[in-house]
């Protein structure tokens, strides 16, 4: 007889109630982005956000037709194939990829299998507001594209004209090429991964950037801000997007503990009238805290300043009401005087 409760001791839903739920989930994004395999501008967004639509412990990004489906406790193993059944019948994806991301292999790789259709290509480029970015759905955690920060690189792209920006932990380059795209005199794009920076410049010529016009430096955040200091150097818009937690030869980064100093290095290369973009990604990061640490460097500092624009998840990443935790997403955009 099939099971009526998961492991975890939550009642399991029937069919029925998987579709509708695949259903609600899907409409949401139709009015979003348009109708799935055929989004005039943007093909690159979170179709089923956990417990916001309904699937604890499961997330389903969409790339371009594929759909990724990331499990992330393994508790919510049991619930994955009912899930997938009713993403093929609803959506007809070319292929479902399924990601056992509490299983991570080390160095970032993750267990995956193709469990309906086809296996997507090595590379796929995807659109975001009609700007080309390649990601890679297979084998590793991360695809190449942080799609909860969609707004904020559009909010970039509209502010970035006549700038000199500093895109730090810039992973594959997002921000870099909405910046470029938006008029940016020159952007420096800095990261400590050689990959991810050759895939930024990827990105740059997916868009018809030339980077050489620009600048990459595989370095240390930290070690760039403070080499940044030394030499004088200052920026229109800098954006801080620090993982969570990432461990290195020499230390360890936590954004709960670290964030302070990534400011008080960061707030003097701002120019008068400079943008800061500060993202803090974590739970363990709460809002008001956040905001705190803020008003508290630009203080100690000694430098005015105005907040711009204060937002979080966008809304293809719904999370339950009440749930302040569930909110792990906080950005600041700080205007320095």
């Amino acid at each position: 007889m099939p099971r009526d409760r998961l492991q975890d001791g939550r009642p399991a839903l029937n069919a029925t109630e998987v579709s509708a739920r695949v259903l609600s989930s899907a409409r949401l994004r139709e009015s979003l982005f348009g109708r799935f395999r055929a989004e005039p501008r943007t093909d690159a967004y979170r179709l089923i956000h956990a417990d916001g639509d309904g699937f604890p412990g499961i997330h389903v990004d969409a790339y371009a037709g594929y759909l990724v489906v990331n499990v992330s406790r393994p508790e919510a193993i049991e619930a994955a194939p009912a899930l997938e059944e009713a993403l093929s019948s609803a959506l007809d994806p070319l292929g479902i990829i399924r990601k056992l991301r509490h299983e991570e292999q080390g160095r970032g790789k993750v267990k995956d299998s193709v469990t309906s259709g086809k296996a997507p290509p090595e590379a796929l480029a995807v659109k975001e507001d009609g700007i080309p970015f390649e990601v890679e759905l297979r084998g590793r955690f991360h695809t190449g594209l942080f799609m909860d920060l969609r707004e904020e690189r559009r909010r970039l792209r509209g502010l970035a004209a006549g700038r000199k920006v500093l895109n730090t932990f810039a992973y594959t380059g997002a921000f870099s090429v909405a910046a470029a795209l938006g008029g940016a005199e020159e952007v420096t794009t800095v990261d400590v991964v050689a990959k991810a920076l050759d895939r930024a410049r990827r990105n740059f010529h997916l868009s018809g950037i030339d980077p050489e016009k620009h600048r990459f430096a595989r370095m240390d955040t930290l070690e760039y801000l403070r080499m940044a200091s030394r030499r004088g150097w200052s920026f229109g818009a800098i954006v801080l997007d620090p993982p969570t937690f990432a461990a290195y030869r020499g230390g360890t980064w936590s954004a709960k503990t670290g964030y302070p100093d990534l400011l008080r290095l960061a707030i003097p290369l701002l120019e008068r009238g400079g943008l800061l973009w500060a993202i803090a990604n974590t739970e363990s990061l709460p809002a008001e805290r956040f905001e705190g640490a803020l008003a508290k460097s630009f203080a100690a500092l000694k430098r005015e300043a105005r907040s711009l624009a204060v937002s979080g998840l966008p809304p293809d990443y719904p999370t339950p009401l009440g749930s302040e935790s569930a909110r792990y997403l906080k950005v600041h955009v700080i205007e320095a005087l």
